[in-house]
C-alpha cells in the first residue's frame, strides 16, 4: 500500500442540528393536537357501525403506542402515564386491557418522507429481532432456541428514509420480498426508482426480472457460481452476470453503486438502539406485528424530527 494514503477516521456532524432533532422528537411524543377532534373523529368512527360504539379515538391510541415503543413500556406503565396526563387534558383514557386490544387491531403505515426529485436509490437487506430479550448465557447454557423475526427493510440511500417493511418468520427466504419493498417504496417516493442495491441473498432470475421489466438497474450481486444461461427468463441477470465478470468486482461495486447497501445497516442499528431489538408479544402474530410497529414508529419519530 502506498505511504501517502492518509485514512480520514474522524466524522464531522452538525451538532446543533443534531440536537434540534433531539429535542423535536421529544415534542413529538408529547404532541397532543389530536384531543382537539376527538368529537368529530369518534363520530366518524362510529358513523354505520354495529355494536357497541368506539369511546376512545384512534388518534389516542396511535399517540399511546408511540409512547410505548419509544419508552419501552408494558401496558401497565402505559395506562399509568395516561392516567397521568389524563388530568391535565381533561379526557377519558383506556386501561390496559383495552389499549392492548386496540393496539392489535390498530394497523401503522410508514410516513411519505419529504422528499422532492426523483432517480431513487433503494439499499434493501434484513436483519433479525429477538422474540425474547433473555441474555445470551441462558441460550449458552441450556441450548435454549428462542428463534428470532426477520425484518425486511428498503431504505433510500440520500436520505436515510426508511420507504419499505416487511416481517415474517426465521424461516423465510428474503429474495420473495424484494418485489413487495420495491412496491411499498414506489408508493411513498415521488418520481421512478433508479437502482436497487442488495446482496446475493436476493440474487434470483425472479427479482431481476422484476426490475427490469420497470426500468430499474439492478444492483444485485451476483454469486459466484452464476450460470449465464436464461433457464426461462429474460436476459436481465444473464447480462448482470457478464457485466460482472467483464468489469471485475471492485470496478461493477463502483458502477453500480454497490457499497451504499450500508444505508440499509445504518437504518437497523439506529431502530435497533432507539426502541429496542426484541419483542414482548408471546403469540407469533402479535410478535411480527409488535417488530412491525417498531421500525414504523421510529421511520415516523425520524421524519418527524427532519421536518
Amino acid at each position: 500500500m502506498p505511504h501517502n494514503i492518509k485514512c480520514i477516521t474522524e466524522v464531522k456532524r452538525d451538532w446543533p442540528r443534531v440536537n434540534e432533532a433531539y429535542i423535536t422528537q421529544g415534542l413529538l411524543l408529547l404532541q397532543h393536537d389530536w384531543v382537539d377532534g376527538w368529537d368529530r373523529e369518534l363520530e366518524r368512527m362510529n358513523e354505520g357501525k354495529r355494536g357497541r360504539p368506539f369511546l376512545f379515538p384512534e388518534s389516542l391510541v396511535r399517540f399511546a403506542i408511540m409512547l410505548r415503543t419509544a419508552l419501552r413500556l408494558p401496558f401497565g406503565q402505559l395506562q399509568g402515564i395516561l392516567d397521568a396526563l389524563a388530568g391535565f387534558l381533561e379526557i377519558e383514557v383506556p386501561d390496559y386491557t383495552t389499549l392492548w386490544h386496540r393496539n392489535n387491531r390498530c394497523l401503522s403505515a410508514l410516513p411519505r418522507p419529504d422528499l422532492a426529485g426523483s432517480d431513487w436509490t433503494l439499499a434493501i437487506d434484513s436483519t433479525g429481532i429477538k422474540v425474547s430479550d433473555h441474555g445470551e448465557w441462558m441460550r449458552e447454557k441450556w441450548h435454549v432456541h428462542r428463534g428470532w423475526i426477520k425484518v425486511h427493510m428498503a431504505v433510500e440511500v440520500a436520505s436515510g428514509a426508511i420507504v419499505g417493511i416487511k416481517v415474517s418468520d426465521e424461516g423465510s427466504q428474503d429474495a420473495p420480498f424484494l418485489p413487495g419493498l420495491v412496491e411499498q417504496a414506489a408508493g411513498l417516493l415521488p418520481g421512478r426508482i433508479a437502482r436497487v442495491t442488495a446482496d446475493g441473498a436476493y440474487d434470483t432470475f425472479e427479482n431481476f426480472d422484476f426490475l427490469g421489466s420497470r426500468g430499474i438497474d439492478p444492483a444485485i450481486k451476483p454469486r459466484k457460481n452464476a450460470s449465464m444461461h436464461c433457464r426461462g427468463h429474460s436476459f436481465a441477470r444473464p447480462e448482470a452476470v457478464r457485466e460482472l465478470k467483464a468489469l471485475g468486482e471492485e470496478e461493477w461495486k463502483r458502477r453500480h453503486q454497490y457499497n451504499m447497501r450500508w444505508k440499509s445497516e445504518t437504518g437497523f442499528s439506529a431502530v435497533k438502539r432507539r426502541v429496542g431489538e426484541a419483542v414482548r408479544s408471546k403469540r407469533p402474530d402479535l410478535a411480527l406485528r409488535e417488530a412491525e410497529t417498531m421500525f414504523v414508529q421510529y421511520a415516523i419519530m425520524r421524519d418527524g424530527c427532519l421536518r
